[in-house]
């Protein structure tokens, strides 16, 4: 509890706390009803939101997926559209909308990432984390530049992801990681992942993996190392996963795809 307090009336008031506003006070019986009443304040807010996505990305593999059926649009297009070139599978994004309802969403994620610089200029370690990442990605050809960014963007998908870095204390493997927002939109526009199917869970239960565990004596564990970034965009979706990124202190900025993904040096701003 903290010291602010609005007086609404001898029994109701409002009192500040560390999470914010709360109403606080009784309310008088009413001998002539039965009936109990109850309010609610309630703040819609995006911390809520991402909270609520959290839990729902930690249940995978646990309960049941219950928009999955047997026509999954999104298993559809991938077995449709799934190839095998140069060492990886390239697959496209299951849109379900057309892709030019999908703005390019460059105001946010350029807002987004200047936030994100700020936060870097502060912390030095997590800035180096941070390229080290970046060009590791650069390195394995999981990202790249763009070359130019007006080429043919009237004839495909456009749309800037905006970042942040999740760090992971105390893990034996990499202790930040960078992840993408593809909720992320401009006022009344859509983000990207309202444009595509979300798919079905593949995840295997959770309960039918410790079962295994206990059924057999011996166990296997294993791990893909950047398993998600061994599957490659086609070329006419690799602009729908751009996003920003600079390796200087200047107020230049470079625009990134992923390939996941396409970079290119842009002229100060």
């Amino acid at each position: 509890m903290k010291d602010n307090v609005y007086k609404v009336n001898d029994e109701l008031i409002f009192r500040e706390t560390e999470f914010g506003w709360v109403a606080v006070g009784r309310l008088q019986e009413n001998k002539n009803n039965n009936n109990l009443s109850c309010y609610l304040l309630k703040d819609d807010n995006s911390v809520e939101d991402t909270l609520k996505l959290f839990f729902e990305l930690e249940s995978l593999g646990i309960k049941d997926d219950p928009y999955y059926h047997e026509d999954d649009q999104a298993m559809n297009i991938f077995k449709e559209t799934i190839q095998f070139n140069n060492e990886r599978y390239v697959v496209e994004l299951p849109f379900r909308k057309n892709w030019k309802e999908l703005s390019d969403n460059f105001s946010v994620a350029k807002q987004r990432f200047q936030n994100l610089w700020r936060r870097l200029q502060r912390d030095k370690i997590l800035h180096s984390q941070y390229l080290e990442t970046i060009q590791d990605y650069l390195n394995q050809g999981i990202i790249e530049k763009v070359k130019n960014t007006e080429a043919n963007i009237y004839y495909k998908p456009v749309y800037y992801l905006p970042h942040q870095a999740i760090k992971r204390e105390g893990r034996v493997t990499t202790s930040t990681r960078i992840v993408f927002d593809a909720a992320s939109h401009q006022t009344n526009e859509l983000s990207l992942n309202d444009c595509l199917w979300p798919g079905p869970n593949l995840n295997p239960n959770l309960l039918d993996v410790l079962k295994n565990f206990r059924l057999n004596r011996i166990a296997i564990s294993s791990d893909i190392r950047q398993a998600f970034l061994k599957i490659c965009l086609a070329d006419k979706h690799k602009d729908a996963v751009r996003f920003l990124w600079t390796e200087t202190i200047k107020r230049s900025y470079i625009e990134m795809s992923h390939t996941i993904i396409i970079i290119k040096q842009v002229h100060e701003t």
